[in-house]
């Protein structure tokens, strides 16, 4: 008889649902007298933590992922689980990080593995192809293949010359506003010949210094970049050599390379581009326009193309000058796949403008058709009378140096993939809102750092202070409508005595958070999306949404969520944030695409790090913090006299108390972010 016998139908065998963060497996195996089959399994009983129990746990990891004895009690003792359930959910989470980072990682790590065959290839090649020049030139010795490529290339260059300055002409097809800091170089900038030659010139010099392992560059401990040696580089250029310096000015060169997880073709248009240079580098860059073009690729591409171009770089403090820079910028495809961007001042460097760049640039080496090598060099000499003291102490070239334009592209550029490619493929919710949501966020860091930045002008007016702790500085800059308003910027810079990665770690951590954010105002914070994730599969480097909730219940508080963009990078790092109406953040999210990211008018609140007292544990592990703290805000003007009296005496006293705050709770002693044992030792 088939059926199902007497209309009873059998049940198939229940499947064990995948643990989650906040289960925790508490089985212990087999107790002695327990009865079952030979080869039974003990069955998992899950117990689900409460949303406080979690909280102090997830705080914890984002500090430290292998807590000692004594960090188990004090976790085992504030959330009520035993010891061993606390050990078994740090072992669980770490599982789990790796699992979620694993095939990022495999990825990249494939695209390094062909990027170190490719190197082995050209290594290889190099030593079949070595000669010594003294010997070719000796009769009856025919010169190598490698000799006769570096002639053929030789005459290519000079060819191209030829042709440069017969292409280019003084004028152009296409209206451009001079800008009043080029006025003098207007005398060199319809001279073709002279730039053509310039530019030639700086591509071979960089060419040489884009070359790792040489003698001309010096490594920092631990800091993923190097200084130039300066000696090793005027006996190499002679009297182009940077070596003198008119008074009042300062010499910065420096040198990073970092894998790039995006095609090549899109890292040069995206440098090329001003307008996408710009959103390319948040942060780093307020302003980048191209005011002529001297030259313009017939062929897709940027290959051969020069232009004119004037930016203006930052640092998100107001005790350190903004840079403003002319300079023209030539593409170049090489061999293999290889594409230089160089970038050099067309004023001869003799003061008359505040920074002046030597040959400079970026070269991107294609991997695959998903990841590149990038190597940046910086390289300039710059007027540094207007830094203050508290700056000085830090390493040459850090603010403004290679290594934090490499760290913008690599974040940058990951965070686009974990955007479209990694959320796409794992169908990982709407596509159109979280790309809104990164606009937005980039837009947040860009508006705190123009706001903060010591900018000349940009609409800004200075009411107070220099920006130092003991004399916070207010700025404001009017609304362009009829509201008689201005959004008002508060900042201050100071020095804190704890390593730079522990400082970013504390202010990151949820845990600690009410003891010290005025808009948290007490209530407990947790992370409810992670909209695109960058370097290190999102543990430093995230976009995120966090929410207010409530302590007793855990549940959500009012209508206020925090968009937070926050990265981490030894050459420094950020954290910037603001509030957003759920209603706001709910129509950005809509699949519809309506919602536009320019429409929003959002007013960021954040921090800026800048390791100092660099130790031999490496850039950033030991010494002190530069922090750089401020927040904006839209208030009322008073009639013709700009902003009130005591709206400005509000926000020094707002200030100056969140400043001693953080301090306090940064540098006080906690038994659950502290080791007990040696004492004032951080994690």
């Amino acid at each position: 008889m088939t059926g199902n016998h007497g209309g009873r139908r059998r049940k198939a065998p229940q499947q064990d649902r995948p643990a989650r963060d906040n289960d925790l497996d508490i089985s212990q195996g087999n107790s002695d007298g327990q009865d079952g089959a030979e080869g039974s399994q003990p069955k998992r009983r899950l117990q689900r933590l409460t949303p406080q129990q979690t909280q102090v746990l997830e705080g914890f990891f984002g500090i430290c992922a292998h807590p000692d004895e004594n960090q188990r009690m004090g976790m085992s003792e504030s959330t009520g689980l035993t010891m061993q359930q606390v050990k078994f959910w740090f072992q669980n989470k770490r599982t789990h990080m790796k699992h979620v980072t694993g095939k990022e990682e495999t990825y990249r790590m494939k695209a390094q593995n062909e990027m170190l065959r490719e190197e082995n290839k050209r290594l290889a090649s190099a030593a079949k192809t070595s000669f010594c020049p003294s010997c070719v030139a000796l009769p009856g010795l025919s010169p190598s293949g490698e000799v006769q490529r570096l002639r053929q290339e030789n005459e290519q260059l000079k060819q191209q010359l030829s042709q440069l300055r017969a292409e280019a002409h003084p004028s152009s097809s296409r209206p451009f506003q001079l800008d009043p800091s080029m006025e003098n170089i207007t005398g060199r900038e319809n001279d073709m010949d002279a730039i053509a030659e310039l530019a030639q010139s700086a591509m071979h010099e960089f060419v040489v210094l884009a070359e790792a392992g040489g003698p001309l560059w010096m490594p920092v401990p631990g800091g993923s970049f190097d200084v130039l040696n300066k000696m090793a580089y005027a006996q190499t250029f002679g009297a182009r050599s940077s070596a003198n310096v008119i008074l009042g000015f300062m010499t910065e060169a420096t040198r990073a390379d970092d894998m790039v997880m995006m095609d090549a073709k899109q890292i040069v248009d995206y440098i090329m581009d001003s307008e996408c240079y710009t959103s390319f580098c948040p942060g780093l860059l307020t302003s980048a326009n191209t005011t002529k073009i001297y030259k313009w690729p017939t062929s897709a591409g940027y290959n051969g193309a020069m232009h004119l171009v004037t930016v203006e770089t930052v640092f998100p403090s107001p005790l350190v000058p903004s840079r403003k820079c002319t300079f023209v910028r030539c593409c170049r495809d090489m061999q293999n796949g290889t594409v230089i961007i160089v970038d050099v001042s067309l004023d001869n460097g003799d003061g008359t403008v505040k920074c002046h760049k030597m040959p400079s640039g970026v070269l991107v080496r294609s991997l695959n058709s998903d990841a590149s090598q990038v190597t940046v060099i910086e390289h300039v000499q710059v007027n540094d009378t207007g830094l203050h003291e508290l700056y000085r102490p830090s390493l040459s070239g850090l603010m403004f140096g290679a290594r934090r334009w490499v760290s913008s592209i690599v974040r940058q550029s990951a965070r686009m993939r974990d955007l479209f490619v990694v959320s796409k493929s794992a169908s990982n919710g709407n596509t159109n809102g979280r790309k809104t949501l990164m606009k937005i966020a980039d837009g947040l860091l860009a508006g705190y750092a123009s706001g903060i930045a010591a900018v000349p002008g940009g609409g800004w007016t200075i009411l107070r202070g220099a920006g130092t702790e003991d004399d916070i500085r207010i700025s404001y800059r009017r609304n362009n409508d009829d509201s008689n308003t201005a959004i008002v910027s508060v900042c201050a810079s100071f020095h804190l005595p704890v390593p730079h990665r522990v400082t970013f770690d504390l202010l990151k951590n949820n845990l600690l958070r009410p003891k010290w954010d005025v808009l948290v105002n007490g209530n407990s914070v947790r992370e409810e999306v992670a909209v695109c994730k960058g370097v290190g599969g999102g543990i430093d480097d995230v976009v995120s949404i966090l929410h207010l909730k409530d302590p007793p219940t855990g549940e959500n508080r009012d209508n206020i969520m925090i968009l937070q963009n926050s990265s981490y990078d030894v050459s420094g790092a950020f954290m910037v944030y603001c509030p957003v109406n759920i209603q706001l953040m709910n129509e950005i999210m809509s699949p519809s695409d309506t919602a536009e990211s320019n429409k929003v008018s959002l007013y960021p609140t954040g921090f800026y790090l800048l390791p100092v007292e660099d130790t031999a544990l490496g850039l950033g592990e030991d010494g002190a913090t530069l922090v750089t703290v401020g927040f904006q805000i839209m208030l009322k003007l008073a009639r013709g006299t700009g902003l009130y009296p005591r709206s400005a005496s509000t926000a020094v006293g707002l200030m100056t108390e969140n400043i001693a705050t953080i301090k306090k709770t940064l540098t006080s002693s906690h038994p659950i972010f502290y080791r007990r044992q040696p004492p004032n030792n951080f994690i």
